[in-house]
């Protein structure tokens, strides 16, 4: 049987082909290489699946090695597809966002001609779907979106450069905003609780999240010109009602071609987002749908 893995900073999350769903608390191991790996693997072998999608966050090529991983910075360097190179099963790998974008095309948006998925959580990432097929670019670091810059020498971001859209819009970026708008140093999931409570600092925290999430939306939407975008992601599922008139911001943003053709949605995934993508990468190379990361 199948499974999707996805490892993040906090939970390793892993979706089964007949549904069964797992966590697994890492936090405590992500910064002890040797640990983590040795956990890595006994969770995607367990159970004796007959092959794995893995979802990693970080420039993540589609050979199977991870070149930099800005929030898990421990697994610089790791190749997963040498690590389970001795374990009998086929492993696929690939960035966590992209191979999410393809789950969202593969299981919920087949109609989509060019799907952009954008998930906030920690950081903020990007995938691009096109006539079905996950774009990953010439080495697999493609759609790296959270790391373009909004505002020179803006806000510093966790990659080490400064005014990235992932210095805005992720979690961190809104405890910052929140910080910086007179408020306290909070969790963002207790800044959106203040926000639906309608606290005025922690709705002006949100709206100035959203002003930064419309423009880099409507910068994907001049350059990638998709008829579907999806956001996903912790951070956006937390603020719920509260994103509503996001698509009528980026669409009044955006020129009027491109905005003509495009809707934007919600993931259904939740949290399993990553795990649910690398389930449907693995999945597409045992069927007659093709992904072709190289």
């Amino acid at each position: 049987m199948l499974k999707g893995v996805d490892i993040g900073g906090t939970f390793i999350k892993v979706l089964w082909e007949d549904g069964r769903r797992e966590k697994h608390f890492i936090k405590n191991i992500k910064d002890n290489r040797e640990t983590l790996l040795k956990r890595v693997k006994e969770i995607v072998l367990d159970g004796s699946p007959t092959a794995v999608g893995i979802a990693v966050a970080g420039f993540t090529a589609t050979s199977g090695k991870v070149y930099r991983s800005p929030n898990i910075p421990v697994i610089d360097g790791v190749d997963f597809r040498e690590l389970f190179r001795d374990s009998g099963i086929e492993v696929v790998v690939g960035n966590d966002v992209s191979v999410a974008a393809f789950g969202e095309w593969f299981f919920d948006n087949r109609e989509s001609e060019i799907l952009l998925l954008v998930a906030v959580g920690t950081g903020l990432g990007g995938g691009l779907v096109i006539e079905g097929k996950p774009f990953f670019g010439v080495c697999g670091s493609a759609m790296e979106v959270g790391h373009h810059i909004v505002e020179r020498n803006g806000y510093p971001c966790n990659c080490g450069r400064r005014g990235c859209w992932e210095a805005y819009c992720s979690s961190y970026g809104l405890q910052r905003i929140y910080r910086e708008l007179g408020g306290e140093t909070l969790p963002d999931y207790e800044i959106v609780k203040r926000a639906l409570g309608g606290e005025e600092t922690a709705l002006r925290a949100v709206d100035t999240f959203k002003e930064y999430l419309s423009v880099g939306l409507m910068n994907m939407v001049h350059l990638f010109n998709p008829d579907r975008i999806v956001l996903g992601g912790g951070v956006v599922e937390g603020m719920g009602e509260l994103l509503a008139d996001v698509e009528g911001r980026v669409k009044e943003l955006s020129e009027s071609l491109p905005s003509s053709c495009v809707s934007l949605g919600f993931s259904e995934a939740g949290e399993f987002l990553g795990a649910r993508g690398a389930l449907a990468f693995i999945k597409s190379l045992k069927t007659d749908i093709k992904a072709d990361g190289r």
